[in-house]
């Protein structure tokens, strides 16, 4: 009998659908549930151990329908804390809720929403976006229009004066033996009145302001209060308890010119009179009214009351002070072990300038479809714009001063172009930040390569790639893969920039297995650290994966090949050589787990001889 003599060494190259003359030695037409190993060739894939089936709080099983179309999301701690949970689809007038489990338990973990919280929850599976930070997941939803507080209603404009007296460097005699008149009028007051004061030969500053505040206080104006701070004097209209404006003028001094008031504004700081009442708000208008340059002042009283004190920057009296944190991003906090709330941010309010001089997030209005953290900055995507906040304050969104631009303070820029730019991802590298929209990509970056800072920041396109927008790409270091779906099929690219001025190298990776892949896969994930990308979807029980192995040089295996689980794959994550799976067959819900080491230490079964071997069997239990 002839000898017969394998001329294939192994399948490590995968599948392909070319016609079988094009195949390269190695590859299949089909290929389930099987493992491409550079050193063990084409092994069955481990098998997945069970852990719990979904339970809630209370002890019973999640079934039918409770579970599906959920937005799965995954925590790791550390390396005791690890977590898997979901967000629900609003049904019918019921918003959605979170549930989590514990990944290596399985034991269901508490989950409050204190001061209405649940109400964020109002979208489906592809409205939310979850981004794990240290101990906190933020969860945005791309339904919620993001509004800015209201304005303050306290506010009416020249209802209140300051007089003072000022010398400008001329001698005190100035003011000696001299008339100051002051002018008050409007339409509460009817005819104007005039206060006059003609001040002694020995008269000093304070003298002359006593002097003023009797004359003032002498008409009897219902309504007016006049107080004296040190060197000046606080006028105070106030009506029926309503404040009420008027008008105010005045004169004194030899040249006239010795008795300075102002209300609302004043031209420069010079005019801040050293002692005044506690948070007394005055704009610096630095010569023209209504300017970008203008920036408003507040004086803080040493005893917090009125006196001796100092002028500080400060919000203007009629600007919205901040974020409505009900339609910002919410927080999942990890309170305890197995213990969760999810909470409103307290995101940190303006402080200075208004709508003019420090301008509102560009998300004020829209919605937010992306959250990304980078470079200590907690960035955001909305439609065509890219905003990241302070350095190292992740919850803060507005500059420290409407006079300077700090290297620090918040970043917002546009990536408009001549298509349609509705950015739905953002995937930090080397170069910056690529930034995807559904038929154009650009790249962010700083000016001269640097880091990016307010003044430097661009955005640049790089690319004009047609991609699905309900698949997030990912990002596995050297490159980023993204799809591209077809009716009937998806396409898989891999994208890797050459930096700045340069088009990206982009690679139809997925050319070989030409209309395997269904399109109905939602979930693109990675193993950076096995070399692996796989594509799953919540109404199918296989998993697409593209396996890679380098020797530093050059791509020594490229394959492609599938999985078979036991249910349809409702989340799936990721973690070193963990693979965290929860899957739905029939009417329950399971938590499972597969090492993808293949190592002999976790073995499922030890034989007589004490060999190890890991049988793909699934929901095997120790």
């Amino acid at each position: 009998m002839a000898a017969v003599t394998q001329r294939i060494p192994n399948y490590l190259s995968g599948v392909s659908k070319q016609p079988d003359s094009k195949k390269l030695p190695g590859q299949v037409r089909e290929c389930i549930n099987g493992l491409a190993d550079p050193t063990l060739g084409m092994t069955k894939r481990p098998g997945f151990k069970f852990i719990s089936k979904l339970k809630n709080t209370s002890g019973a099983d999640f079934t039918g329908s409770t579970l599906d179309n959920a937005k799965w999301f995954y925590i790791n701690r550390d390396a005791t804390n690890k977590y898997i949970g979901c967000i629900t689809p609003k049904v019918g007038n019921t918003n959605g809720t979170i549930h989590v489990w514990n990944a290596d338990t399985g034991v269901a973990c508490t989950v409050t929403f204190p001061n209405n919280s649940a109400a964020y929850l109002n979208g489906a599976k592809t409205n939310y976006d979850v981004l794990t930070v240290d101990a906190a997941t933020i969860i945005s939803n791309d339904l919620v229009t993001v509004t800015a507080k209201p304005e303050p209603t306290d506010f009416v404009a020249k209802s209140r004066g300051t007089l003072l007296i000022s010398l400008l460097g001329q001698l005190e005699a100035s003011i000696q033996s001299t008339t100051f008149e002051v002018k008050l009028g409007g339409t509460s007051i009817g005819s104007t009145q005039t206060a006059t004061y003609t001040s002694q030969a020995a008269d000093e500053v304070d003298d002359v302001l006593d002097g003023i505040k009797a004359a003032i206080d002498a008409k009897n104006i219902t309504g007016m209060t006049c107080t004296k701070y040190g060197t000046s004097l606080q006028l105070d209209y106030v009506v029926s308890n309503t404040r009420t404006p008027f008008t105010l003028e005045a004169k004194g001094g030899t040249d006239n010119e010795r008795l300075t008031v102002f209300q609302d504004w004043a031209s420069d700081v010079s005019f801040l009179p050293p002692n005044s009442f506690h948070h007394h708000v005055v704009t610096i208008i630095n010569g023209v009214k209504f300017d970008t340059d203008n920036f408003y002042t507040r004086f803080v009283a040493d005893n917090e009351a009125a006196g001796s004190g100092y002028w500080e920057e400060t919000i203007g009296p009629e600007a919205s002070p901040g974020l409505t944190k009900s339609t910002m991003p919410h927080r999942l906090r990890n309170s305890g072990v197995n213990t969760f709330v999810f909470e409103a941010i307290d995101w940190e309010d303006r402080k200075v300038g208004d709508d003019l001089t420090v301008l509102q997030p560009s998300f004020v209005g829209k919605t937010i479809r992306k959250l990304f953290f980078h470079d200590d900055r907690l960035g955001f995507l909305s439609e065509d714009n890219v905003i990241l906040s302070r350095s190292k304050e992740p919850y803060s969104l507005y500059r420290v001063s409407a006079r300077v631009t700090g290297a620090g303070d918040p970043i917002d820029v546009n990536c408009a172009s001549l298509r349609p730019a509705k950015l739905f991802s953002v995937k930090p590298f080397r170069q910056g930040l690529v930034l995807f929209s559904k038929s154009q990509q650009f790249l962010m970056y700083g000016q001269d390569g640097g880091q990016l800072f307010p003044a430097t920041a661009k955005v640049a396109p790089i690319s004009n790639m047609e991609m699905s927008d309900d698949v997030e790409p990912i990002d596995i270091g050297t490159h980023m893969n993204f799809i591209s779906k077809t009716p009937n099929f998806v396409r898989v690219f891999a994208m890797t920039t050459r930096g700045l001025g340069e088009s990206p190298d982009i690679l139809d990776i997925g050319r070989v297995v030409n209309e395997w892949i269904t399109s109905d896969v939602d979930t693109l994930s990675a193993s950076i650290q096995n070399e692996f990308i796989c594509m799953s979807s919540q109404s199918s029980d296989e998993i697409y994966f593209y396996k890679t192995y380098s020797d530093g040089k050059e791509q020594v295996m490229e394959s492609w090949f599938k999985w078979k689980l036991p249910g349809t794959v409702q989340g799936l994550a990721l973690d070193q050589d963990d693979m965290y799976m929860v899957t739905k067959q029939g009417n329950q819900f399971v938590l499972s787990d597969a090492n993808l080491t293949q190592s002999p230490e976790a073995a499922i079964i030890t034989n007589a001889q004490g060999q190890k071997i890991n049988p793909c069997i699934d929901f095997y239990t120790p």
